[in-house]
């Protein structure tokens, strides 16, 4: 089997970002909680949504560029802190430096989505969530059982591919 995109890598090192960007710690920015028990507010739940686009053609589909979405979701006790987060949040992953920051690490951001109220009406009135998707592009890579031209000789000019 080959391996593409490394998921549990990707959610962590947003994962991390985003403990940067809020000062929450480890046990506030998490993948999920519905296997645990859940963490007290306020806390950002961050998962991926599983959707690939190729933006592009690329020139070798062992190596091509994909994009995806990831959910980010605050959860807190009031709308306003809810909002404050999240809004904070999108602004700091705006922000060029941020951007750079996280593309050293492999994850391209595309874009910051509209926010969204994604609390559940009637459910639970003392917890408000708010979310948006950050649109993100990886590179998926994987080798390939049969044999690729690498560099050819023509006329004495040498094509390598890059």
């Amino acid at each position: 089997m080959k391996r593409t995109i490394n998921w549990t890598e990707v959610i962590a090192i947003m994962r991390q970002t985003i403990r940067s960007l809020t000062s929450l710690d480890e046990a506030h920015v998490i993948e999920d909680y519905s296997l645990g028990s859940k963490p007290a507010l306020p806390f950002i739940t961050v998962h991926p949504r599983g959707n690939i686009i190729t933006p592009v053609q690329h020139q070798y589909p062992m190596h091509e560029p994909v994009d995806t979405h990831i959910s980010i979701t605050v959860h807190a006790t009031s709308e306003s802190r809810a909002l404050d987060i999240m809004d904070n949040l999108q602004a700091n992953l705006r922000d060029p430096e941020i951007r750079y920051q996280v593309k050293q690490q492999g994850i391209i951001i595309v874009a910051v989505l509209d926010p969204q109220d994604q609390s559940v009406i009637g459910i639970n009135n003392s917890e408000q969530q708010y979310g948006f998707d950050l649109q993100i592009r990886l590179e998926r890579n994987f080798e390939s059982d049969q044999p690729t031209i690498e560099a050819i000789d023509s006329n004495n000019e040498k094509i390598t591919r890059n």
